[in-house]
């Protein structure tokens, strides 16, 4: 019997934002063998519901990259920031013009402007495809984003923050605040005229969510696998037995990895697994 973790976005989902019929079906079969399956994505609860996810048979769930562990109907751990910390940070952000979206269980609370540079960003990646357009709106209102004015720091806890930083030079100047509680993950490259990334409690990644997991089962790490595509599955890559990574991953992902997928859309999760004999 083995664990597998999956992330969802380029793991699990390719371009087309959703799971290929053979994915799910493999799936199934992996799960009818016996494997437990858990989707570990930096998503947040709520957002865990598009792309067709609901149909992959998981055991349960491990989003906003360890702040939620749940299995089966039962939340097995939740991880707030510290208010005064979290205070701070929107401070940071909003006085160096960094767009920010605070995830917490039920909803995502953005700043002006997170829409807008999304929907932007989807029209130059895919133009005038009416389908993609009604998919990120539906995606939208699933995922219950919903304005930063709604959010009251006294009663919702925060679990993880993901920005955008129009200005590069702007977040790089208050990356020595955030180092000394956070890993920020980055997932823009070194051409884009932007920062997109998330802050991350330390001491609570996917690995530490896999863990806990792990503990619950009473099992054994040995017996589990992870497969992710960006660095914020390095932890989850490095801590599990087995690491399936994407060949599109960062050089440093990929040095850790035991076996390696294609894109997702043309079955990539499907033809590794058999690779595995799993």
């Amino acid at each position: 019997m083995k664990y597998l973790f999956f992330d969802v976005d380029g793991t699990l989902l390719g371009k087309s934002r959703h799971i290929t019929e053979n994915t799910i079906t493999e799936l199934h079969r992996l799960k009818d063998k016996g494997h437990h399956i858990f989707i570990c994505t930096g998503r947040a609860p709520t957002s865990i519901v598009s792309g067709n996810l609901e149909r992959v048979p998981a055991d349960g769930f491990i989003a906003s990259a360890g702040g939620f562990v749940k299995v089966g109907n039962k939340f097995i751990f939740k991880n707030y920031m510290n208010s005064d910390i979290l205070t701070e940070v929107i401070t940071l952000f909003v006085n160096h013009k960094v767009l920010f979206a605070l995830e917490t269980e039920k909803a995502i609370y953005q700043s002006p402007g997170v829409n807008e540079f999304f929907d932007n960003m989807h029209h130059r990646e895919f133009g005038d495809n009416v389908e993609l357009q009604r998919f990120f709106e539906l995606k939208r209102e699933k995922e219950n984003r919903v304005p930063l004015s709604e959010f009251d720091p006294a009663k919702i806890g925060v679990t993880k923050v993901a920005f955008i930083a129009t200005d590069r030079y702007q977040f790089l100047d208050i990356v020595q605040y955030l180092s000394d509680y956070f890993n920020i993950v980055t997932f823009s490259s070194e051409n884009d005229d932007f920062i997109n990334g998330e802050i991350i409690l330390k001491d609570c990644t996917k690995a530490d969510g896999i863990k806990r997991i792990i503990n619950y089962y009473h099992a054994d790490m040995k017996d589990t696998i992870g497969f992710g595509d960006s660095m914020n599955d390095y932890q989850m890559i490095q801590e599990c037995a087995v690491g399936v990574v994407s060949q599109k991953a960062p050089e440093k992902l990929k040095a850790l990895g035991d076996y390696f997928f294609d894109d997702p859309d043309q079955d990539g999760i499907v033809k590794v697994i058999h690779e595995m004999n799993l």
